[in-house]
């Protein structure tokens, strides 16, 4: 990754460099009288050209690497100084450098060493600029980590809810489940065995399938595993139908994203006269559910609540746009319809 960075700040700063510099002959290019070469082809106009290059890519360097160092700890002030007292040191070294690449030509044409002055008012746009340069690659590349980041940051969040919110569905279910074979253990029902067993199924599937999308047919299973489970409790058998249709093995969802709206209705509205109406239908473009129960009369538990909220925000950070979820609690029934888009 670091030697990728460094890799592109070279190649961005010698495409600027040399476009930097055609920009400036354009007027001669324009007449015809253009001196200006990419790669001269002498070896002390090569050499002039390299320490030209490589000075000018040290105004760009030394200034990124400062802020490199100094932004990130919220220590501006002295980036700036830093900055402020490299760049008359760097200009010193190019001109120092200039001259030792220039001494001999200088010598054999008996030509005066060019003053300081002059060399700073002919250079010091360019000195800016490729500052300017280093400076702007950092914050462009600071801006983009700090994107990246923020991005990452937002997903562990919402990795680390999803995870506290299929925690607590956990519970939930385990306490409902366990008081259910508890009354048929208490009173000695002959399906106390079954009942564990079909609970135990149950369980292994929240243990194990829970870091990943499943087929839809596997939670279907697992509602008609729980349906089983809810009807051994009763002495008469429950009224309580789902109908499924669809290609439930080619349609993948988070597991234990439907079951809050089934244990809802059998925990507010199963009744031995009364009947519950669950439909789930499914095609690769989107899910449809279903599920209505009527309303027992009498105080609603407490905790009733806990699964409806928690499958709503699961709803909004696994498919944010893509789905619509309707609740109607009316006088006597509680429906659920719930659309998923696949697509």
């Amino acid at each position: 990754m670091m030697s990728k960075r460094w890799l592109l700040f070279s190649f961005c700063f010698i495409a600027f460099y040399y476009l930097l510099h055609l920009a400036y002959d354009i007027p001669n290019i324009i007449h015809g009288s253009s001196g200006f070469m990419a790669w001269p082809n002498n070896v002390r106009g090569l050499a002039l050209r390299i320490a030209d290059l490589a000075t000018s890519f040290l105004f760009a360097l030394i200034p990124y690497l400062i802020l490199f160092y100094y932004f990130p700890k919220k220590k501006i002030i002295i980036a700036l100084c830093c900055i402020l007292l490299a760049l008359p040191v760097l200009f010193f070294l190019r001109y120092w450098v200039e001259e030792a690449v220039t001494m001999q030509d200088r010598i054999a044409l008996f030509t005066p060493s060019v003053r300081l002055r002059t060399y700073f008012q002919n250079h010091i746009f360019y000195i800016i600029l490729y500052a300017v340069y280093g400076m702007a690659f950092y914050f462009i590349r600071y801006s983009y980590f700090k994107e990246i980041q923020q991005k990452d940051l937002l997903l562990q969040n919402r990795e680390s809810e999803l995870s506290f919110l299929r925690s607590q569905i956990n519970p939930h279910f385990l306490f409902n489940s366990l008081n259910n074979i508890y009354s048929l253990v208490y009173l000695q029902s002959p399906h106390s065995l079954e009942a564990i067993a079909g609970f135990s199924d149950l369980l292994r599937y929240m243990l194990y399938d829970t870091l990943q999308d499943v087929p839809l047919a596997k939670e279907v299973h697992y509602i008609h595993q729980y349906i089983a489970l809810q009807k051994l409790r009763h002495e008469s058998p429950l009224n309580a139908n789902f109908k499924t249709t669809g290609p439930l093995e080619e349609v993948f969802i988070p597991p234990l994203l439907l079951i809050p709206f089934v244990e809802n209705a059998f925990k507010h509205g199963a009744t031995d006269e009364e009947e519950i109406m669950i439909m789930l239908d499914t095609d690769k473009k989107q899910t449809r559910f279903y599920c209505q129960n009527k309303k027992m009369t009498g105080k609603k538990d407490g905790t009733g609540g806990i699964g409806l909220q928690n499958v709503k925000r699961r709803l909004e950070l696994l498919y944010p746009g893509k789905h619509h979820l309707a609740v109607m609690d009316g006088p006597v029934l509680f429906i659920i319809k719930l659309e998923i888009d696949h697509v």
